[in-house]
């Protein structure tokens, strides 16, 4: 089992701290307990420092995030983690702009969801909530999270029928905001993040709480995360 520090790498480039969530480019980067624990902690120390700051969270190799992990939902802190450090995250006082370098599936997508604006490898990975085609029914607060961020049609397609967008069709519905070749993704992620910097603090996470009071309430819901099967 790797150490939660071993799960994330904080890096600053001027006001724009660079979170990696891969702990090698070979994986597919779920969201273990630790990998959510160390997230949550670099979360802090972006928090506790002052003045402009943006985040970008990134990773490294074919994925972004496989999402998570379903032999965790039997445990009742799993599913709870998770969903606080999304509630977190849509409501942070710092702008966040995730960089998808590679496949963006479930939670990794949810994930993703959360941040302020998204940009995703334009020539590589594919976005998709699988959760209806794997039998996974998505929690009151995972739901709100998903409509809060699209537009009702593409809701549906996401959530409902589990299509699978590569990032010029993703950009087209608005899931992310720009498709963006690998070579540039993270360049392009930190200028956005730079210019988003100056609008950090209190006003700005009074806003997003105001925003999305009704998604973080349902994040904050006590739902367990099962698999089910129709068979």
């Amino acid at each position: 089992m790797c150490d939660a520090d071993e799960m994330t790498e904080l890096t600053r480039q001027e006001n724009v701290f660079v979170l990696d969530i891969s702990d090698s480019p070979e994986g597919d980067h779920r969201f273990t307990h630790e990998r959510i624990q160390a997230i949550d902690a670099a979360l802090t120390q972006v928090e506790s420092t002052p003045g402009d700051l943006a985040l970008v969270i990134t990773a490294q190799g074919k994925f972004f995030s496989n999402g998570l992990v379903p032999d965790l939902f039997v445990e009742p802190g799993y599913g709870k983690a998770f969903q606080g450090l999304l509630a977190r995250l849509l409501v942070l006082e710092v702008p966040t702009v995730c960089a998808a370098n590679g496949h963006c599936y479930g939670g990794g997508l949810l994930l993703a969801l959360a941040c302020d604006e998204r940009c995703a490898r334009s020539e590589r990975g594919f976005l998709c909530l699988p959760e209806t085609s794997i039998g996974v029914p998505f929690t009151s607060g995972l739901t709100a999270l998903v409509s809060a961020r699209l537009t009702p049609r593409e809701v549906h397609r996401a959530m409902i029928l589990s299509q699978r967008y590569d990032a010029p069709a993703a950009a087209a519905a608005g899931i992310v905001d720009d498709a963006v070749p690998g070579a540039d993704l993270l360049a392009h992620a930190v200028r956005r993040a730079g210019e988003l910097s100056p609008l950090r603090g209190s006003v700005l996470a009074t806003n997003k709480r105001r925003r999305y009071a009704d998604v973080v309430d349902a994040l904050h819901r006590p739902e367990q995360l099962t698999v089910e099967s129709d068979a």
